[in-house]
C-alpha cells in the first residue's frame, strides 16, 4: 500500500465511532501475524479441533447422550495422538 493510501485509511478509521471494545479487536486484528509456519497453522488447527470434539462431547452430555471423559481419559487421549 502506498503512504497516500495508508493515510486515507487511518482516516477513515478515526472517523468511525468505535467502542473501546471495538477499538481492542481491531487492534489485535492489526498486530495479528499474517501467516504461520507451517507448524504453528498445525498446532493451531490440532488444538481448535480438539476444543470442537470437547464442546460437542460436552453438549452430548448435557443431553445424556454420552458419559463425559474424565481429565485422565482425555489426556491419556492426547498423548496417544500426540505419539502417532
Amino acid at each position: 500500500m502506498t503512504t497516500l493510501a495508508l493515510n486515507n485509511l487511518w482516516s477513515y478509521i478515526q472517523g468511525l465511532s468505535l467502542s473501546t471494545k471495538d477499538r481492542k479487536w481491531l487492534a489485535n486484528k492489526l498486530i495479528e501475524p499474517v501467516a504461520d509456519d507451517p507448524k504453528t497453522a498445525k498446532q493451531k488447527a490440532y488444538v481448535k479441533e480438539t476444543l470442537y470434539r470437547a464442546l460437542d462431547e460436552v453438549e452430548r452430555a448435557k443431553r445424556g447422550e454420552v458419559k463425559m471423559t474424565t481429565l485422565d481419559e482425555f489426556i491419556n487421549e492426547l498423548e496417544m495422538e500426540e505419539a502417532v
